[in-house]
């Protein structure tokens, strides 16, 4: 759980980020130096990664955007009790998580939506991690239409990794990652390899002007630990092998592949776009809040939108039955018991339902609730990035909303 200073201590608007013609020394924000990431510039870097990094463009298409019917509810009187047995207000709860922005979409229509820091509605806020999800509904898709074979060794379609701890593994374990690797992910620890990584896939710089590697170059020298299969393990670089198996197999980029298969259907309103490495391969993705839940709804629907399939349903049921939950729990996560991993979503495994979540550090959520016909938005910008740091907080917030709105 993050503690105080609270949010508004650092309000980037209050803060005056960028702000001027030009800006004081003090108040730039770079991506060269590392401003960006640091504490409190973060919460309006978040919302502005595109001005700051090479980015591509997910295009929405020449349609129209498809409109979302207001509904206001009032959740401002709630309270949520947290994991840990704190009673919050609900405008503490959206505090102490550091939220960006929240919206929430119940049978088609939005009944809260509320903006923070530097959110808005026309503001593209990067998500993180939680583009993996969309990634696996792109691998999957592909599956299901015979252009990729989920029990092929990764090999067979990235040759460059033979000698990798992929050269055994097959897609699906990719997808549902259950992959054995030597790589040291602490995002807290400044000599973790995930830092090495980050640098590689462009989101954060490189040590030096004149060097630089390629996500491509890193990936190869991953080695195997252990057995693959055994083990649910969150690991960075199975999103972007992910992402190199669906360029192969769908022979485009994820951008386009993105835009073609799902953005022009949706009705966004707002293109999205995809950070860069060096070579041009896509890393993480940022989007408006509004097309953010869009997304989510079109897995709540099964993948259609008024009659029109857009994703097949056999892969948002696939996705929707989740992973084994003996291999997930091995992984130790303390505030998802019974939680499960399935195609580069979490799964939350209730008495009466399953719900799809994906999750980005900092704080981004996408919540997918079909039998509650919930869709729940949250963009964020909390100073420390495991997302499981939110979870005392936010889960019971989800429980709140779904208790409301059923």
């Amino acid at each position: 759980m993050n503690k105080p200073p609270k949010s508004k201590v650092h309000d980037p608007r209050k803060l005056g980020w960028m702000k001027g013609f030009p800006p004081p020394h003090d108040k730039v924000i770079r991506f060269a130096e590392k401003s960006f990431y640091a504490w409190p510039q973060l919460r309006w870097s978040l919302s502005h990664i595109d001005e700051l990094m090479p980015t591509k463009r997910v295009w929405r298409g020449p349609g129209p955007c498809r409109e979302l019917p207001q509904r206001p509810r009032v959740f401002d009187d709630a309270m949520i009790v947290t994991l840990n047995g704190t009673e919050l207000c609900w405008g503490d709860a959206l505090e102490q998580s550091y939220t960006d922005g929240l919206l929430v979409l119940h049978r088609g229509e939005v009944v809260y939506e509320e903006y923070f820091g530097a959110g808005a509605p026309d503001v593209r806020h990067i998500i993180q991690s939680a583009n993996k999800s969309f990634v696996g509904i792109l691998a999957e898709s592909l599956i299901y239409e015979g252009k990729l074979d989920a029990d092929a060794l990764v090999p067979v379609i990235i040759p460059e990794l033979i000698d990798s701890a992929y050269s055994d593994a097959t897609v699906q374990q990719v997808l549902d990652m259950l992959i054995g690797m030597e790589f040291y992910e602490d995002y807290l620890d400044p000599e973790s390899e995930i830092w090495r990584f980050h640098r590689a896939t462009g989101m954060s710089p490189p040590s030096s002007m004149n060097q630089f590697e390629l996500v491509a170059d890193v990936l190869p020298k991953v080695k195997k630990a252990g057995r693959h299969g055994e083990a649910f393990a969150y690991r960075e670089p199975n999103i972007f092998v992910l992402g190199w198996i669906v360029r192969r197999a769908g022979m485009q980029d994820l951008t386009t592949q993105l835009s073609e298969r799902v953005w022009q259907h949706i009705g966004a309103e707002h293109d999205g776009y995809y950070i860069m490495d060096p070579g041009g391969a896509e890393s993480s993705s940022g989007f408006t809040l509004r097309d953010f839940v869009r997304f989510g709804e079109l897995v709540r629907t099964g993948g259609a939108i008024e009659s029109k399939q857009i994703i097949p349903a056999a892969v948002i049921d696939k996705v929707l039955r989740g992973g084994d939950q003996d291999l997930f729990a091995k992984a130790g996560y303390k505030t998802l018991p019974g939680w499960s991993y399935k195609s580069q979503w979490w799964i939350r495994h209730l008495a009466d339902r399953n719900c799809a979540v994906a999750r980005g550090a900092h704080g981004q959520v996408l919540y997918v609730d079909p039998e509650n016909e919930l869709v729940i938005g949250r963009f964020g910008s909390a100073p420390k990035a495991p997302s499981t740091l939110l979870d005392d907080i936010f889960l019971p917030m989800l429980d709140v909303i779904t208790d409301r709105l059923s």
